[in-house]
């Protein structure tokens, strides 16, 4: 066996035996020696380093995210190194623009090769794509990111990640093994950690810590936890700086955990004594040793969310820093702990599934459908318009879609259609295409599914055994070995209905029925056979449920919306279809009487209950009383007139805007108001606002009746231009 011979690598192994399987040799020594000769010529062009490279990609151009998600990125365009990527390279796949970030990793599985674009990929790209022949490579994505990437702003303080070549113009940039192991080591950790954490007896450091975004550690002559390279030297140290023989195990632990397995994006929920929780964060750096404190050096930047008093029933955990993540909580309806103590600290707010913000233009329809999808994403109340708009961003493209309907939009846009094309026969063919709200009801509807499956799927019987006897099945081995108690017996083959052994006294055949075995498989015990063969058959089940087991990353249920902003202004029942019946919350996914229809492809289609839709309307553009009665009869509607206090904010010359809408209200009525945005923001100038905004609204309104709009503005105390058109406004009367 060559093998035996040579280092045992499979692939050169077959590349070697596919080159001499059809050369004679009188002499066994012969093909040996020139199976050695081809190795040595073989083994430096076959076995070469894994280069590591940065595939990016701009999300104007192609939809990176939504391709991953709908797991049908296969291909790459190679247009730089195109002659050293290879097959086994690795691959950090970075999105720019205004979310940059590595959104996953991949391993490139092909040499490159020059074809058309795959037919699945091409409904991703954002305009007109030529479909030309280019050089490409076949990837397969080993770290799906995009539900929690690791963004340009995880990484800025992160010292192996500083060179890293992203952000400029191209697709191809070389990348280091340092970088790419970095990442990878993130997005393996990407699951987020909740630790329960005490700054300071009594939180005596909380203001100072949330003041400056840090939290830190005490045990200041420790120096830089970087020089502790296991927690026994901690403890050691801890030990002699104290001069005690106590194990130290708590402070030990706290200090190694914050240096070692806290991460970015892990949430940190701060307490005071045991009874009182003071505010928690979001970590956004690693480790770092900060000198210039007196004794709290050890630290780590937090972007704090929230700060306050919350008195608990129950005690919480003494030590300094605890991970409470696994904790189960008892006391509650939650499934965890840490969602108890964070719902303690989070007013919630729950919305209608179909809700309407409706109004007169400028009074913040549309700023506030950021703020509302903002909340229904996060499940909590968001003060921070800036933090609200930060989680919109984060998520549009994926958790949340923003649309705008118009005249034209249809069914086809909204939902599914069929559209036409030309193969390159020249046959006619039907292409299916989903629109805006099917793509995110997919997504919803698939999150509901993988969040109720179980964190420890158990792996298909035929693969795991299949794997089990691979070595017999190769001719590597002769038999199998499978431990007893107190001896061993051994599977000498496998056929299409047994797998037959011998006992480890003799060569006498018996068998085990694959049928019995993969019913133990699935029950997960032996519940078929009793007396003499179970204590052949429990051995193996043994094997298959330990080779069976793979750890699945627990999916948590989540909230998505869709926008629809103008939503009056399409033909609603043509966009809608038979969702007008579907969207209802009771002929939902999980509803009480749950719906399906089929599309015009033939798929059955169902609205998701996780799913939201928000709509606006401008109420001068039409009225409310016109709108489809079937829409009315199922969305909440929430009235937005103008405002003229505004907690935050300044409303310049409320005076005047309320003069010009009092003026409307008798005219025209309440939907035609001038909103409060009008009149708001740093660059307002009453003049230009007037001219530029308000006169060309108030002309459209009164149907250019000058006299009308003028008398509107003199009674609001504006100065006008003689014979002036358009009417223009020169200042205060």
């Amino acid at each position: 066996m060559i093998h035996k011979y040579i280092n045992d690598d499979q692939e050169l192994l077959d590349l070697i035996n596919n080159k001499i399987e059809n050369l004679e040799f009188k002499d066994m020594n012969h093909k040996l020696l020139a199976q050695d000769i081809l190795y040595q010529m073989l083994e430096k062009t076959t076995k070469t380093d894994v280069n590591y490279w940065i595939f990016q990609g701009s999300p104007k151009i192609y939809d990176i995210v939504g391709s991953i998600t709908d797991n049908t990125l296969e291909t790459w365009s190679v247009k730089n190194h195109k002659n050293i990527i290879k097959t086994g390279d690795k691959i950090i796949l970075w999105v720019t623009g205004e979310n940059p970030g590595c959104y996953a990793l991949a391993e490139v599985i092909s040499e490159v090769f020059e074809d058309f674009d795959n037919e699945t990929e091409i409904k991703y790209y954002r305009d007109n794509h030529t479909n030309e022949k280019s050089p490409q490579v076949k990837i397969k994505i080993t770290h799906n990111l995009v539900s929690k990437p690791i963004t340009k702003e995880m990484i800025k303080n992160i010292d192996e990640l500083s060179n890293l070549k992203v952000g400029n113009q191209g697709t191809n940039f070389q990348a280091t093994e340092k970088e790419y192991l970095r990442l990878k080591d993130m997005a393996e950790s990407k699951e987020k950690k909740y630790w329960l954490y005490a700054p300071g007896e009594g939180a005596k450091l909380w203001d100072e810590f949330y003041n400056n975004g840090i939290m830190a550690l005490g045990w200041g002559l420790l120096g830089d936890l970087n020089n502790y390279k296991t927690k026994e030297e901690i403890t050691s140290k801890l030990q002699e700086l104290e001069n005690t023989s106590s194990n130290k195990v708590n402070d030990s632990l706290a200090n190694w955990e914050f240096k070692n397995s806290i991460s970015i994006g892990d949430i940190i929920i701060v307490k005071k004594g045991q009874k009182e929780l003071v505010g928690y964060g979001e970590v956004t750096s690693d480790y770092y040793f900060n000198d210039n404190y007196e004794h709290f050096k050890s630290c780590r930047n937090v972007d704090w969310k929230i700060k306050g008093n919350w008195k608990i029933e129950d005690n919480l955990a003494v030590k300094t820093l605890t991970d409470i993540t696994k904790y189960p909580d008892a006391n509650s309806s939650t499934d965890k702990y840490y969602q108890r103590l964070l719902k303690i600290m989070m007013p919630q707010k729950t919305y209608s599934l179909n809700t309407i913000l409706y109004g007169p233009p400028g009074t913040g329809k549309t700023y506030n459908t950021i703020l509302r999808a903002a909340e229904i994403i996060e499940c909590r109340v968001i003060k921070d318009y800036s933090e609200a708009l930060n989680v919109f961003n984060s998520n549009l493209g994926d958790r949340i879609e923003f649309i705008t309907f118009h005249q034209n939009y249809s069914y086809e846009d909204f939902i599914q259609g069929l559209r036409p094309d030309v193969e390159s026969d020249g046959d006619l063919c039907f292409e299916r295409k989903d629109g805006a709200f099917k793509r995110i009801a997919d997504r919803a509807l698939k999150n509901i599914i993988d969040s109720s499956k179980p964190n420890d799927v158990k792996r298909k019987f035929d693969e795991v055994l299949n794997e089990y006897i691979l070595p017999l099945s190769l001719g590597e081995v002769d038999e199998l070995e499978v431990k007893m108690k107190k001896v061993s017996f051994y599977i000498t083959g496998i056929g299409l209905k047994s797998i037959e052994f011998r006992k480890n006294d003799g060569d006498s055949k018996h068998s085990l029925s694959l049928e019995t075995l993969k019913k133990m498989y699935d029950k997960g015990s032996n519940e078929y056979i009793i007396g003499g063969l179970q204590l052949y058959y429990d051995p193996i089940m043994a094997v298959l449920l330990e080779k069976g087991k793979t750890n699945v990353s627990k999916v948590n249920k989540q909230n998505y919306v869709i926008i629809i902003d103008e939503i009056n202004r399409a033909n609603i029942s043509r966009v809608f279809g038979e969702l007008i019946t579907l969207i209802e919350p009771d002929k939902r996914s999980h509803g009480a009487i749950p719906l399906k229809c089929t599309l015009p492809s033939g798929e059955e289609f169902i609205v998701p209950s996780n799913l939201h839709l928000i709509g606006t309307m401008n109420t001068a553009d039409k009225s409310i009383a016109l709108l489809d009665i079937a829409l009315r009869r199922r969305f909440e509607f929430e009235s937005m007139y103008p405002k003229y206090e505004i907690e935050g904010c300044e409303v310049h010359d409320v005076e005047i805007l309320q003069k010009i809408n009092k003026r409307i209200k008798e005219l025209k009525g309440y939907d035609f108001q001038i909103g409060h945005s009008y009149f708001m923001g740093d660059d307002y100038h009453l003049v230009e606002r007037m001219n530029k905004k308000v006169i060309p609204l108030l002309l459209e309104y009164f149907m250019n009746d000058e006299k009308e709009v003028r008398g509107i503005l003199v009674n609001a105390g504006l100065s006008i231009e003689t014979d002036s058109w358009p009417l223009k406004v020169i200042g205060l009367l």
